[in-house]
């Protein structure tokens, strides 16, 4: 299932199911969203924006310039990773990604917040970058850093606790994974696929990308998505890692498509 390719001016004035995510980069979010979709086999149409294009007309038709966005005929642009989810459900019940189990959907919506939410790993992620840049020597504290770090409320005090959040996240959620392991189950949540699962996968692939035949991407996109914060690289334990190519394997779409 191809989606079909239009422009954003298209998008703003079309019905059905539309997102747009930018292009290029595997950034996380908008990889997330794509890879939901591809799961439920939901048609959409795909709007791919270049980073430093133009978002007037984005804002003008979401009141704001994040990625991705989601849209499904005329009602109201979902912007968070949260509506979008329940968006998708509401389009297409089946496969289910939030578990019908209480327990299971407080579960894996605790640990989706961990992982997409503001001040989740990948929000803190970002930070973690912009303090790297704005102090190490030779670095770019006035371009992507700045436009960064205003947009994800960076300050130094945040920025130095960035790292240790990161690493605490990343042991909570290998600690989930061996319990799990443990009782048989190849899943974050019960005993089956759940949006969690997803979110893992398309988040560790823009801290420790897949191979480059799997995820194909220029190398300086390539670098920068790359972790190497020792720290982070060493809690990022080899079971993270096998259960996101399990994921991908076996529900998403590989190559990845970062157009």
């Amino acid at each position: 299932m191809k989606p079909e390719r239009i422009d954003i001016e298209q998008a703003r004035h079309a019905t059905g199911l539309r997102i747009v995510t930018l292009a290029m980069v595997p950034s996380p979010w908008g990889e997330a969203l794509k890879g939901i979709l591809h799961i439920k086999q939901l048609p959409h149409a795909r709007i791919g924006h270049m980073f430093g294009s133009p978002t007037k007309t984005l804002q003008e038709w979401t009141a704001q310039d994040s990625f991705p966005v989601m849209a499904w005929n005329d009602e109201r642009p979902r912007t968070t990773w949260i509506e979008q989810l329940y968006l998708a459900e509401r389009l297409a019940p089946t496969p289910r990604l939030i578990p019908e189990r209480l327990e299971d959907r407080i579960l894996m919506f605790g640990y989706s917040n961990e992982l997409c939410g503001e001040n989740g790993i990948g929000w803190t992620e970002r930070l973690r970058g912009v303090h790297e840049q704005v102090t190490k020597p030779g670095g770019d504290p006035a371009g992507v850093s700045a436009y960064l770090g205003k947009k994800y409320g960076y300050t130094s005090e945040i920025g130095r606790g960035a790292t240790e959040r990161i690493v605490s996240g990343l042991n909570a959620l290998t600690a989930r994974l061996e319990q799990q392991k443990a009782r048989g189950s190849r899943f974050f949540i019960g005993d089956s696929l759940s949006a969690m699962d997803v979110y893992w996968a398309a988040f560790s692939n823009a801290m420790k990308p897949l191979a480059p035949e799997l995820c194909p991407m220029p190398e300086m996109i390539r670098e920068m998505f790359t972790t190497t914060e020792p720290s982070i690289v060493a809690a990022t334990r080899p079971i993270l890692i096998e259960h996101r190519d399990f994921i991908f394997k076996n529900y998403l779409e590989l190559p990845v498509d970062l157009s």
